[in-house]
């Protein structure tokens, strides 16, 4: 195909902002996207293939967004709020309980446990990465950060419930300072997550970033994903299927694990080649159910197994309501499956009447490979903005390792005009 001035491989929200940039810089910009539709991992659809528009990808976004805000207004899109928790409830010793997530004698212990978070999670949002104590803050499975708590089975399940929203992967295995940062946004509480999962995008993210591309005038290349870039110090091959695409310079705006199906030549740094090889953890699953006898409001957290955390967001208009559930793909659970669903909502909620339930698997996706970024312990580094920096004729952006923000879509839009303005610094 034709020369051109710079590829950007990915039409996420990443890979739209590098574009927009770029064509602001008046550049001339191709985007190859290996999907049949833009967004990445935001990914709006039909509930049920007929329901509401719901997003089944990355969906809140905070007060402090303000560049998805006014990208959301500049575009004709609006947002909904998130619906307040009206009614909360704990899962203990197999019976849902209103007066909190533990009992008698475990309550000071359970106190205890949560002012350790707080204190930890305030002192890592400074920068420093080990307590008074002397006990690590980064580097440390959130298993092990658990057994030093020496707190009840019920915070354990509580703080499990919030890291399925968090860090979102083997307990054994990710950085308990996933965690941790997330508790920060509330003054080190747990529970004060959701109270900044303010608003979600309407009709979805995938429209944002489909409109993004349209109106900066970039080309789009649809379905054909990419296999190989190559550079040398004058341009950029890319390689989708049987075709060529040759470039001045690359934006590659892919996730950390959706690299490891690239072929670049040269190859990259040793930094980059360690992280992409490791790639994150994140093998949470979300999933909509549609019930009957559960008031929209309601949030419940779980008993540590199967479907953790659940929230009854949105009304169905007529007489039910649309519940957001996650949990962990593993320990033998299926999301797929509505009998196992439905035996979920039996023990979270027993007086409800299920009547179907929608999803997608982020884990087996191939072109997403495991859904938000989390950090293995002790390799936190290879996710630092610091080691995602260009390397000859090519950029790297994705909210997986953005400078702000990282996580959240709006990290991947500093992320990409981060790499659009690196693209510039090449002319």
């Amino acid at each position: 195909m034709s020369d051109i001035d710079v590829i950007v491989v990915g039409a996420g929200l990443a890979g739209a902002a590098a574009a927009r940039r770029l064509r602001q810089q008046g550049k001339s910009v191709r985007v190859i996207e290996a999907r049949a539709r833009c967004g990445g991992r935001g990914y709006a659809k039909a509930y049920g293939g007929n329901g509401p528009e719901l997003e089944f990808g990355g969906a809140w976004i905070t007060p402090w967004h303000q560049r998805l805000r006014a990208l959301v207004s500049e575009h004709g899109l609006s947002l909904r709020p998130r619906h307040d928790v009206t009614n909360r409830l704990w899962l203990r010793d197999g019976t849902l309980h209103a007066d909190g997530p533990a009992a008698g004698a475990e309550v000071t212990a359970h106190e205890r446990a949560i002012a350790r978070v707080a204190a930890d999670s305030i002192l890592l949002k400074k920068g420093i990465t080990t307590n008074e104590k002397g006990e690590p803050l980064t580097g440390v499975p959130f298993r092990d950060y658990l057994d030093r708590l020496h707190c009840p089975k019920a915070t354990r399940d509580l703080f499990s419930a919030w890291w399925t929203v968090s860090g979102n992967g083997d307990h054994a295995q990710i950085a308990a300072s996933e965690f941790l940062a997330s508790c920060a946004y509330d003054n080190g509480l747990a529970e004060g997550m959701i109270k900044f999962w303010a608003d979600t995008v309407v009709p979805g993210m995938g429209v944002l970033a489909e409109r993004m591309i349209a109106a900066s005038g970039a080309e789009l290349v649809m379905s054909a994903p990419v296999t190989e870039i190559a550079q040398n110090p004058d341009a950029v091959e890319v390689v989708s299927g049987a075709e060529r695409h040759r470039a001045q310079a690359c934006v590659v705006a892919l996730g950390l694990n959706q690299l490891a199906a690239i072929s670049f030549t040269p190859g990259l740094s040793a930094p980059k080649q360690a992280a992409i090889a490791r790639g994150h953890g994140g093998r949470s699953f979300k999933l909509w159910i549609k019930a009957e006898g559960v008031p929209v409001g309601t949030l419940v957290t779980g008993d540590g197994s199967g479907i953790e955390f659940a929230f009854a967001e949105r009304s169905g208009g007529d007489g039910s309501s649309y519940i957001v559930g996650f949990g962990l793909m593993q320990d033998g659970n299926t999301p797929a499956d509505p009998a196992w669903v439905r035996a979920q909502m039996a023990k979270l909620f027993p007086n409800a009447r299920v009547i179907s339930h929608d999803w997608h698997d982020w884990v087996d996706d191939p072109f997403a490979r495991g859904t938000w970024v989390a950090a293995p312990a002790g390799h936190e580094a290879g996710l630092d903005c610091a080691n995602w920096q260009p390397q000859g004729r090519i950029a790297f952006a994705s909210s997986d390792y953005a400078r702000e923000q990282a996580g959240w879509f709006e990290g991947a839009v500093i992320a990409g005009e981060d790499a659009a303005e690196a693209v510039q610094a090449l002319s």
